[in-house]
Formats: C-alpha cells, structure tokens, sequence
C-alpha cells in the first residue's frame, strides 16, 4: 500500500507549495511493514504565469573561484576585523599562516582584506599567488615577484598623487645570482626610505599559495635552507605578511617550526549556520524557500561555501526549468538527484578537495585513494544516525595506517568523530559516494 505524509493543509496553502511523499509498503510473512520504494513531490498551488525567472547570482562562483562581490561573500567579517586589526598595530613583523581545505574560500578572504587595508593611508598592501610564478617557481622567481609587485603598488600609488619613494628593483637576471643578498640590499634603503616620509608608509605582502614552497623543497627545486633566509627576511621588518596555503601546511610547519615559530595561525574553516543560511537565502530571497528546503541544503553543504554555492547554482537552474517560484524539501532532494546520477552529475574531481591535503600523495604522504576508500566505507557504514562504528572500518589498512587516515580527515574537517564513530560533515559527499556504489 501506499501512506501519503504531508503537512497540515492551512500551513501547506500558506506557502502555495508543500512537498508530499509517498512511502510503497507490505506486510512480510512475520507481520512486519517492510519499506520497498519512497518518493518525494512538491504540489504547487499558484499559477504557471506566477513564475519570473530568476537571474542566477551564483554561476560565477560555482566552481570554486574567488568571490569578489562583497553581497554574495557573507560570514566572514569578524575573521577579516581580526586580521585587519593584527596587521594595522603596527608591527612589520607581523606574519600571519592562513590555510584550509581547497576552496575554503581563503582566496576571496585574501581579495576582502586587501580592500579593507587600502583604506588605510599608511598601508602597501600587495598580493600575488605563487601559482603565477609556476612552473619556474624558484628561489630568485619567488623574491624577483615580491620586489616587482613591490614597485607596482608604488607606482599606483603615485599616480593618485601620493608621496613614494621611487625604486628601481633589480632585474629577474640579476636576481638569478646571489637572490637573498640582492634582496636585502633592494628593500633595506626602500623600506628606509617609506618610513621617512611625511605619511609614512607600511608593506603588507598577502601571498596566496604559499605552500607551494613545501611542495617544490619537496620535488627538490627550491632548497630546504630558503626557509632560514626567509625568517631572516620576515625577522628584517621589511613588512607584515599574510601566507596562505593549503591543508598541508601543518606539515610544511612541522617541519620548518623554528622558521614559523613567530607566526599566527587561522585555519579557514565551513561557515557557521547563520552564515552558511545567509548564503543561500539573501541573493534570491527568502520567500523562495518552503519548509525545511534551507535546511537540507545547510546539511548537504555543511556551510562549506564552496558546495553551498555549487548547490545553489544548480537550484535556481532548477527553478527557472520547472518555473518553481518557491522550493520545497522534495525540490532541493530532486536537485541533488541530478547532481548525483543525472548527466550533470558530479566527477570526482569536485571532491578533491575532501580527498587530499594538497594536490596528491607528493604533496601530503597520504595517497588520496587511500583516503577514498575510508571515506566510502563511512558513508556506508552510517545507519540512520549518520555516524559508523570505528570497527566497520576494520581491513582497510593497518591500526596505525587506519589511525592517521581518521586523524587527517578529522583534522581537516572531512569527518567528524564521536566517540569511537565518525560521519562524513558534507552529507552531499556521502550521498554521491553511495551512488557510485549503486
């Protein structure tokens, strides 16, 4: 037979959209109600000429990209008043280690607290990625890029009628031999020069990538001792810096930690909920939701910006194909079907950022099949209340090995653990791990 669960009719016609859900059952030779099939609807109650369609405001930042606009960047204020605040107290020394999960969000954080430092007349502020500088990334590259952006921030400044020094950085080919002692010798009489002046000035280097350094000491084309010329620049007050990196960084630390000791350390994590709620709601307004539909995203997404904004993206797509002026639970479920099994499915490349600290098992010593495997046997090892028994993961590797795979997913916010049990945070990878199971 067939139950039909829905909500109270008066609270259904208030919303001109409630979802139904239709439960197949039958009765087994002992008695029992055995669950067979379950699908979901949402009946609409307005007109079809009711529908406008909706302008999607999170295409451009579906796939991960920096949010530059300050309306759809949302929950981070208190993170970028901390920073801003740490970097104007005056100190040059300052540095400050920013990392997270890929797509964190850090580098639209890096894009906010720029903005928020040019307001200060007292402030340089210059940002670069190192990704910019690949696949010559080196020691001379890296200084050469700091010295360069150096003078470009200058040289805007001088257009706006500002008082700069002028400077005059040594070629990258000169760069090429003796790098550091040429570098000393360039910011010494700059930075001189800066605090001199009527309204003295102050640089801010924010470099995105930072870790990149890590993996090429890795692969053995930057040396391990540039760590120590690089405490030996911090430790010059040339200027305050803000290094922003990957989830490896901890690493990169652990193994540098007298080069890092006077750092400040942020990990960039998920949006809380009110944020994560702000998200979704503020670009396309709150009336166009239903029910418990803000909700489910906030447990698909786990306030992650990244899936959040993806989730959302797809959902106005939705609307505008169906002309669904409000959504429901069971259109927000209909949505995540299609990102699941549809032809817009998603690849495993949209998790990499849950499977690996850095960019494979070069980079963080953890094979990010491995790291598969676990998450898989979690996602199916969850009963109802989402959480899988330690002892269900047994046979996929070693005790130890076992361990450090928890250890890294917990530390990096994959999973969460209670007790002796873990859950995989963004429901969307766990329901997309089972659909690749069949």
């Amino acid at each position: 037979m067939a139950q039909l669960v829905a909500r109270p009719l008066e609270a259904a016609l208030k919303d001109l959209a409630f979802p139904i859900k239709a439960v197949a059952t039958y009765q087994n030779t002992l008695g029992e109600t055995v669950r067979t099939d379950e699908h979901s609807w949402t009946v609409r109650l307005y007109p079809d000429d009711a529908f406008q369609r909706v302008v999607n405001p999170y295409t451009p930042f579906a796939e991960g990209g920096p949010v530059d606009e300050p309306e759809m960047f949302v929950g981070r204020n208190e993170l970028l008043g901390r920073l801003e605040r740490s970097l104007l107290a005056g100190s040059a020394s300052k540095s400050i280690v920013m990392f997270g999960q890929k797509r964190a969000g850090k580098s639209s954080l890096i894009e906010h607290l720029k903005r928020r430092l040019a307001r200060s007349e007292r402030v340089v502020s210059v940002s670069f990625s190192l990704q910019e500088i690949e696949p010559e990334l080196s020691v001379p590259a890296f200084l050469y890029c700091i010295l360069h952006r150096a003078t470009e921030a200058l040289e805007e400044l001088r257009v706006d009628g500002r008082d700069v020094p002028d400077f005059l950085p040594p070629s990258i080919e000169e760069m090429e031999s003796h790098p550091t002692l040429r570098f000393h010798k360039a910011m010494t009489p700059l930075v001189r020069d800066m605090r001199r002046r009527h309204v003295p000035l102050e640089f801010v280097f924010l470099v995105d990538e930072f870790t990149d350094i890590f993996k090429e000491i890795g692969r053995e084309r930057i040396p391990p001792q540039f760590m120590k010329a690089w405490k030996a620049i911090i430790e010059k007050k040339y200027f305050a810096s803000v290094l922003v990196g990957q989830d490896i960084m901890p690493a990169f630390k652990e193994r540098f930690p007298n080069e890092f000791g006077v750092t400040e350390d942020i990990r960039v994590t998920y949006l809380d909920d009110a944020a994560a709620a702000e998200l979704i709601i503020k670009p396309i307004g709150e009336d166009r939701f239903a029910g418990r539909a803000v909700r489910t995203i906030l447990d698909l997404t786990a306030g992650s910006p990244y899936y959040t904004m993806m989730f959302c993206a797809r959902l106005v797509d939705y609307m505008n194909t169906t002309r669904a002026v409000k959504v429901t639970e069971a259109d927000i479920r209909a949505v995540e079907e299609q990102m699941l099994r549809g032809e817009r499915r998603l690849e495993k490349d949209k998790f990499d950022n849950l499977l690996s600290a850095g960019d494979g098992e070069e980079d963080s010593g953890i094979d990010p099949d491995d790291t598969y495997r676990v998450c898989a046997e979690i996602a199916c090892g969850s009963g109802k209340e989402l959480w899988c028994p330690r002892h269900a993961l047994r046979g996929l590797a070693e005790e130890a090995r076992l361990d450090h795979l928890l250890q890294d997913l917990e530390t990096r916010e994959v999973v969460e653990r209670k007790g002796d049990a873990y859950r995989l945070r963004v429901e969307l990878f766990k329901d997309w791990l089972l659909a690749r199971r069949g």
